[in-house]
């Protein structure tokens, strides 16, 4: 009976730790800043008009279909405006907040499930404060649902999978299938993919192919065909055989072939782009992957297959991802929970030090020693910062960057004096450095950004120029001008492609607006040469991109 409170209370312990260190990671920060490109502007809008017109089927984007994803993200956004009666940049991350929330949440019992819940603590920290993790939990992008679905389906598959009972087995293998198929509403095949040659490289590894059989398998056909046919009915009945199309071939089968999508990338490029993905974490990746990858003691029989199934998820997950033609960074996402199990059991090895070796301490010192140079580099960062770009701190961000600096360079020095006598309080004080480092990015450093990425102004600028009964045209518009407009303003773009279509329909009008997302003033610069157009309002995005307003009439 001690035992199983002692077991209980330490569960208590770590859970009440995870909620103290994820909540705030997670809460923070989300309402602070506007709709900063390359896809916010986007899928803000495509929430906001899924909200508006209550076709929960057909995602559109300035009133065009919009497929490149099936609509559960979309809906969720949508969701969020309509119970909270608005569409604002203030709320509209929190639909990714509670899916990266979710993530971790269910790695945690995952690890807790493998090997105790320190370990599952440690898992779901190293996540969540990954880099790219942390980055997609304050993005509004459809990768945090695709993520928390499928770390869900592999969590339910081991439980299945471990359970010596035939109902609990039936029960979770349902679950996982269930998972495995909004993870396919959020994002699309991927979502099945990426959990399928999961499971079927742990059961050729693991010697058990017979399970297939076990699966039950037409469950999981069924479940996907109940939940999805009624969708892909309404795709067909709002737009034909094209909206099918459109779906399945360009935006799967042509994006992972190479058709004629962006975002090409070599087969390695995801070798070189992980470890940046991965900071803070990334220095211990070498002696993680040879702790986890070589013929490991022996270790509880729940543990082993825990090991193997973050394995050959990671591994599956990476070579599927890497064979794809369209790469991007955030597409790492489903691959950050088996990677950071592997992590958290290392860190687990490492405070017994069992083999530990000079080589895996200095790939533990250079950990120790990134965060505290970043935590030192903070300081005159901001000073830089400041002095390069004009702008004072306003008193209670001076406040909050001058603690959790202090909090953040205190403890690295604590963790790095601790490291060789003991790896708990290492472990514990590095954890708490980058804690205080990322809560600094939050409630500091991203406001800062926002003055110089944000949309706002430029459409505060657009809604005061524009006259409601004046229609505004958008010149060659990309799916950033096309979400962030009417997002901002509410009002919808009537788009032109072409030069002389333009000069056609301002010929007709006695004054026309016309806006434009412009790289380097080429777009700009022809317009004006017109002699028939003259920029009314422009906002410089970076050094290369701007937005401008036109007018045909006299500006003032």
């Amino acid at each position: 009976m001690s035992i199983m409170d002692d077991k209980g209370k330490q569960f208590s312990f770590y859970f009440m730790l995870f909620l103290f260190a994820t909540l705030p990671l997670f809460s923070l920060g989300l309402a602070n800043h506007g709709l900063w490109t390359p896809d916010e502007p986007r899928v803000a809008e495509v929430g906001r008009e899924m909200a508006l017109n209550s076709n929960w089927a057909v995602p559109t984007l300035d009133q065009k279909p919009f497929l490149e994803e099936p609509p559960l993200y979309y809906a969720a956004i949508g969701v969020v405006f309509k119970t909270l009666g608005t569409s604002s940049d203030k709320v509209v991350r929190i639909p990714s907040a509670i899916f990266a929330f979710g993530g971790v949440l269910a790695l945690f019992f995952l690890g807790n499930m493998l090997s105790g819940p320190r370990t599952g603590f440690l898992s779901a920290f190293v996540m969540a404060a990954s880099g790219e993790y942390f980055r997609v939990a304050h993005w509004v992008v459809v990768d945090s649902a695709l993520t928390c679905f499928i770390i869900c389906a592999l969590t339910f598959f081991l439980t299945a999978y471990l359970s010596p009972n035939k109902g609990s087995r039936f029960l979770f293998y349902l679950l996982c299938y269930f998972s495995c198929t909004l993870a396919f509403y959020a994002k699309g095949f991927i979502g099945v993919a990426i959990p399928g040659l999961a499971v079927l490289a742990f059961l050729i590894f693991d010697r058990n192919t017979k399970e297939v059989l076990k699966m039950h398998l037409w469950l999981g056909i069924a479940i996907f065909l109940a939940m999805t046919l009624p969708w892909f009915l309404s795709l067909y009945h709002q737009g034909g055989s094209e909206y099918l199309t459109v779906f399945l071939i360009h935006n799967h089968l042509e994006r992972f072939a190479g058709g004629s999508t962006g975002h090409h990338q070599p087969f390695y490029y995801y070798l070189t782009q992980f470890p940046g993905a991965f900071l803070p974490w990334s220095p211990l990746l070498v002696p993680v992957f040879f702790r986890s990858f070589r013929k490991p003691g022996p270790l509880p029989g729940q543990l082993k297959k825990g090991l193997l199934l973050a394995q050959c998820w990671f591994i599956a997950g990476f070579l599927l991802l890497s064979a794809a033609s369209t790469k991007r960074v955030l597409y790492l996402m489903p691959i950050f929970a088996p990677i950071s199990l592997l992590t958290a059991w290392y860190m687990e090895t490492a405070l017994l030090r069992a083999g530990f070796g000079k080589l895996e301490d200095c790939f533990i010192r250079a950990f120790g020693y990134i965060i505290l140079m970043v935590s030192l580099a903070v300081v005159p960062l901001f000073f830089y910062a400041s002095r390069k770009y004009g702008f004072g701190l306003p008193p209670e961000q001076t406040t909050w960057t001058v603690l959790l600096t202090l909090a953040a360079l205190v403890l690295s020095l604590m963790a790095l004096r601790s490291r060789a006598k003991d790896m708990g309080r290492f472990w514990a004080c590095s954890s708490a450095s980058v804690f205080s480092l990322l809560l600094l990015g939050l409630v500091a450093a991203t406001p800062l950004l926002d003055r110089y990425k944000s949309f706002v102004p430029f459409c505060n600028a657009v809604s005061a120029a524009v006259p409601a009964s004046a229609p505004l045209y958008g010149y060659q518009p990309d799916e950033t001008l096309r979400g962030v407009v009417p997002f901002y303003t509410g009002r919808f773009l009537t788009e032109i492609e072409t030069l002389p279509v333009l000069e056609e329909v301002i010929g007709k009008t006695h004054t026309a607006f016309v806006v434009i997302r412009d790289k380097n003033g080429k777009v700009e610069g022809e317009l004006l040469s017109t002699g028939r157009i003259s920029a009314l309002a422009r906002q410089g995005m970076d050094a290369t991109r701007s937005v401008v307003l036109f007018t045909t009439g006299r500006v003032p």
